[in-house]
């Protein structure tokens, strides 16, 4: 399993779900089973080691013997996990005088979006923005196999995180010899003022190619908030012009003028948009 984070793929470990915990069992017993009584899967530690945005997007490779059984995309569940002080977890039975039940409960799962890229490649993501918290991908992997869980902890984006305006260069930026490390650039309103500007905003180093430019951020109200544009949107191409680097959109939208509208092509979960977006002025 892997994710995608600034363009490139990191992969997660995932572990087998074999830690298990009945619930309320006193209390299932001692109200003569009107009470549920719960069984949970249980993962050690508050969160897990592996952060994302709150859009993620998942590359699954089954394993060999996972694919001889006929094991895809279709067999991950997007489940919500419970938090608690030491631990996190997640239901996979109920047993009580008023209900029974055994798998992931429907009421805990997340939808999925699936498409195969690649033979035996699968492209997932959630339906919709994940809110802060804990998560995990879990694969029934046939019998004889124990499921696994890929855990993952969901951290919005700060606004004041460190970040990189995407804008026309200014006489201050044209100045830096070595790539800018995702620290705004000084821009004096004296040099600044007129200049084309669409309220993006990215991380990273400016030089690093990628596929498309995943936004940070977006200015409130500027041109491409105003167009449709959001956080967590990857930048494909600006009037036909394919972008690769931050600093080729940058040089993209310096080549504009205030006022005019361009053609921004951009990547949204797995849908290509293609929207129409009038160029602003630095004030």
């Amino acid at each position: 399993m892997y994710v995608e984070d600034s363009g490139q793929l990191r992969k997660i470990i995932g572990q087998i779900a074999e830690f298990k915990r009945s619930g309320s069992l006193f209390a299932n017993d001692l109200t003569l089973g009107i009470k549920t009584k719960k069984e949970n899967i249980q993962l050690l530690g508050p969160t897990a080691q592996t952060i994302v945005s709150p859009q993620p997007v998942f590359y699954f490779v089954p394993a060999k013997q996972e694919e001889a059984v006929g094991i895809n995309a279709g067999d991950l569940i997007l489940i919500r996990l419970e938090e608690k002080p030491n631990r996190r977890q997640f239901e996979i039975a109920a047993s009580g005088a008023w209900r029974s039940s055994s798998g992931i409960t429907l009421t805990h799962q997340i939808q999925l979006l699936r498409d195969e890229v690649e033979p035996d490649v699968y492209k997932v993501m959630p339906a919709a923005e994940l809110a802060k918290g804990e998560y995990a991908l879990f694969l029934a992997r046939g019998e004889g196999m124990a499921p696994y869980v890929y855990d993952f902890s969901v951290k919005p984006i700060r606004p004041s995180a460190i970040r990189e305006e995407i804008q026309a260069p200014t006489l201050a930026a044209a100045r830096v010899k070595e790539p800018v490390d995702s620290r705004p650039l000084p821009t004096p309103a004296s040099e600044t003022s007129g200049q084309a500007t669409m309220g993006l905003f990215a991380e990273g180093n400016i030089n690093v190619r990628h596929d498309g430019i995943t936004l940070t951020a977006v200015t409130p109200g500027g041109p491409a908030d105003q167009a449709g544009i959001r956080a967590g949107d990857t930048i494909l191409a600006v009037d036909d012009h394919y972008i690769f680097t931050i600093a080729e959109l940058k040089e993209a939208i310096s080549r504009l003028t205030p006022g005019t509208k361009v053609i921004v092509r951009y990547r949204r979960y797995s849908a290509i948009l293609d929207i129409s977006v009038s160029v602003g002025a630095i004030q």
